[in-house]
């Protein structure tokens, strides 16, 4: 059990600031300071291991201190820690012809960045530019990021009310409802949704809801954007959802677990949008930089050398078949994006989970945990969890 100490940082922001003064509030924190991590587990300053099934937000897609992935970073780093977009490097296009290879869907360039928020930002940018059109069309419930375009996909009203007079007009659409689909007009520059919307308690989108927008979206000459960040490099089981049920997308843009916890952000896009990108339309400081494209590769090579996607979508089927145990109603989701539809609130089966030694996530819908695990958790952590869950009254 974590000590009454932890249990007060953990409801008490003002608690989390005393202890660490320096630092600026951003989340709430979970009552666990991890030291270490191997694999699937993290071992804590007091001596615990647990469970990672929230794999730092979905970004330790390999587990942690990959070796892999540690290797080829230190190997980079005797080599060429860093140079900027300005010259040339082999293992910058080594690795963008990698993940396009990886990705498929015609999604032949890519734009390298820092971040989810960042792929987010630029995809839409380029939308703007390239039609000339100021409105966006986004999913109730989206999840973009926090900077202002991305903000302007975002539906989280707290989120969005500070900056109301600086974010680009949105016209919203109810996820998989056909008869929305037709709300995309030729004034709107792009479509942006996330295949499996995960903030919002993983809601699905179906492949009828997708074939529709790209139908639309070729009518109207919207771009059409996959929000990738959390769906993307082998998660679901697959390489992207990009391609998936016949649908391509204009620009599928990904983070996350992109270089197993290095910050990477990229924007694949086809030909149309490539096409037409010009010297100085984008630009990073540190987007592609050697040691994280060296992490990429790594990564690339597990995912295909070790079968990962294949393993990602057995470890889903059997959190759907296993999982349906104690406080648990329904799953959700799919491969290493799965959501725990609880028959109460969920923040309470969490806390009973981080005491029996698993971390979780929750979501904006209160009776769905989230659970984001690395792609190569080893099937008996899901034994383990529903063991955990059967324990729960």
């Amino acid at each position: 059990m974590m000590n009454h100490e932890m249990q007060q940082v953990l409801s008490n922001p003002s608690a989390q600031r005393a202890a660490r003064p320096a630092l600026v509030d951003t989340y709430a924190q979970f009552p666990i300071e991890p030291v270490s991590g191997n694999g699937a587990t993290l071992l804590t300053r007091d001596g615990r291991e647990y469970w990672d099934f929230y794999g730092g937000h979905a970004v330790a897609l390999l587990g942690h201190s990959h070796a892999g992935v540690t290797r080829a970073v230190t190997e980079q780093m005797a080599k060429l820690t860093f140079y900027s977009n300005v010259v040339p490097l082999e293992i910058r296009a080594r690795a963008a012809e990698r993940l396009c290879r990886f990705a498929g869907a015609d999604l032949n360039s890519v734009f390298f960045c820092n971040s989810g928020a960042e792929a987010n930002e630029n995809a839409l940018k380029l939308a703007i530019q390239q039609t000339g059109r100021k409105r966006i069309a986004v999913l109730e419930g989206g999840w973009h990021g926090r900077t202002l375009l991305a903000l302007s996909a975002t539906t989280e009203e707290k989120l969005r009310a500070p900056f109301s007079d600086l974010l680009v007009d949105s016209v919203r659409l109810r996820p998989n409802q056909l008869n929305d689909v037709d709300k995309l007009d030729a004034g709107i520059a792009a479509i942006i949704v996330e295949p499996i919307l995960s903030i919002a308690g993983i809601v699905e989108l179906s492949a009828e809801f997708l074939q529709a927008l790209r139908r639309r979206s070729n009518q109207t000459g919207t771009y059409l954007i996959y929000d990738e960040i959390q769906t993307g490099a082998g998660r679901l089981g697959r390489p992207y959802v990009a391609g998936a049920f016949n649908v391509a997308p204009d620009m599928s843009t990904s983070a996350k677990g992109l270089a197993n916890g290095m910050p990477i952000g990229a924007v694949l896009m086809n030909e149309r949008v490539a096409s037409r990108v010009k010297a100085g339309d984008l630009g990073s400081t540190f987007g592609g930089g050697p040691v994280v494209c060296a992490a990429l590769l790594a990564v690339l090579d597990t995912i295909e050398r070790d079968s990962l996607c294949e393993h990602a979508a057995r470890l889903g089927d059997a959190m759907h078949q296993e999982l349906v145990v104690g406080p648990v109603e329904r799953v959700l989701g799919r491969g290493c994006l799965i959501g725990l539809r609880t028959r109460g609130p969920a923040k309470a089966v969490q806390q009973k989970l981080l005491d029996a030694g698993f971390v979780t996530g929750t979501s904006a819908d209160s009776n769905v945990l989230r659970l984001m695990p690395p792609i190569n958790t080893p099937p008996e952590a899901v034994l383990l969890l529903r063991n955990a869950l059967c324990a729960i009254q």
